[in-house]
């Protein structure tokens, strides 16, 4: 008997010892579960906040970016301007070479249709058939307006050389007066020097 109660009071001290370990445990989890009630509010709102900046953070731009967008969109509006202003000088060069030929044509025109044009003949004062400007030798015109802008009236100015030859040949018993008219229009645009030049043949009309 005396060794049974022994091992009841033994057992009732062994329940009570656990039962205190168990209400002591359970009120450290109380305790903790309260604290991470309190505190998972703020910490969640600090990693939001924290992701936030982050995001922000990988959003913007570096200086480094920016300066590097700043020099490559320069490049481009040069390379940009460059090419416009070339393109506007190709166009001026051209309506200047079309201008000189619409000058020389002129002047091809004129010698092939001034007369009448007979170096074998002769006018009742003596003087030969032959237009002042089908006259053998070089004749220049100075100030010969290559083209002119219509907006600013500005005038590229040139020079106009006529250059008649006399390539007259003999065919069987027959002479066939022939000479031959070389027009050369000189001119100089933004400090560069361009010619053009057109040839053609006139033969006696009768």
């Amino acid at each position: 008997m005396k060794c049974l109660f022994s091992f009841m009071v033994f057992n009732r001290r062994t329940l009570f010892c656990q039962s205190n370990e168990a209400r002591a445990l359970r009120a450290a989890r109380a305790v903790t579960a309260h604290r991470l009630r309190i505190f998972r509010p703020k910490a969640a709102s600090q990693g939001v906040a924290a992701a936030m900046r982050l995001r922000s953070r990988a959003a913007a731009f570096t200086l480094i970016e920016v300066v590097l967008g700043a020099g490559m969109i320069a490049v481009a509006a040069s390379a940009t301007l460059w090419a416009l202003v070339m393109m506007n000088n190709e166009a001026a060069i051209a309506r200047n070479l079309t201008g000189a030929q619409t000058v020389a044509q002129n002047q091809i025109d004129l010698v092939l249709s001034d007369g009448p044009f007979n170096p074998q003949k002769t006018n009742v004062n003596g003087s030969t058939q032959i237009p002042p400007e089908l006259q053998l030798g070089t004749q220049t015109q100075n100030n010969v307006a290559v083209y002119q802008d219509p907006k600013s009236g500005v005038v590229v100015p040139g020079t106009m050389t006529t250059t008649v030859s006399d390539v007259s040949y003999i065919y069987g018993t027959f002479q066939i007066w022939t000479y031959r008219i070389t027009v050369t229009v000189n001119y100089t645009y933004r400090g560069r020097a361009y010619s053009y030049s057109a040839s053609t043949i006139r033969t006696s009309d009768v």
